[in-house]
C-alpha cells in the first residue's frame, strides 16, 4: 500500500468500550465491529505522515461473527484489521457504491495475500446492498 515505514495502533476492546467509542465519535449507542481513527486527516494531518492512526476491534463482536459464519477467529480479526486499515488510508464504503466496490476489491487482495480464502468473507461484502 506504499507505507512500508508507517505505524498504526491496534486496540482490542469489549462491547462496553466499543459502544462508548461508537457513541462518542459516531453518535451510535451500540458496539460495532471495527472503528478507525485516522491521524493523516484534518488540520494537522501532515505533521507525522507515517502515523496512520488507530484501529479499534471489538473482540466479542468478532467472536460472534466467527461463530455465525463458521470462520476462524484469526481470519475474522484479519478481515476487521484490513477493513480498519483501509479506512485509515482514506477508503470509505458508505454512500458510494463505486468506492465500496474498490474497497472490497482491495480488501480481498490483501486478505488473499495473507493466505485467506476470499470466499470465506462473501457474507461481509456490502456489494449489492446499496
Amino acid at each position: 500500500m506504499g507505507f512500508t515505514e508507517a505505524e498504526l495502533s491496534i486496540l482490542i476492546v469489549d462491547d462496553e468500550e466499543m459502544a462508548r467509542l461508537n457513541r462518542e465519535y459516531r453518535q451510535i449507542p451500540t458496539p460495532t465491529d471495527v472503528l478507525s481513527f485516522p491521524l493523516r486527516e484534518g488540520e494537522f494531518g501532515d505533521i507525522q505522515p507515517d502515523l496512520l492512526g488507530d484501529v479499534v476491534i471489538c473482540a466479542p463482536t468478532a467472536m460472534v461473527m466467527s461463530q455465525e459464519h463458521r470462520c476462524p477467529l484469526p481470519a475474522i480479526l484479519d478481515l476487521l484489521l484490513v477493513h480498519g486499515i483501509l479506512h485509515l488510508l482514506g477508503h470509505d464504503h458508505e454512500g458510494n457504491t463505486t468506492e465500496a466496490l474498490r474497497m472490497e476489491k482491495k480488501s480481498m487482495e490483501i486478505l488473499k495475500a495473507l493466505g485467506r480464502d476470499g470466499a470465506s468473507f462473501e457474507w461481509y461484502l456490502r456489494t449489492g446492498e446499496e
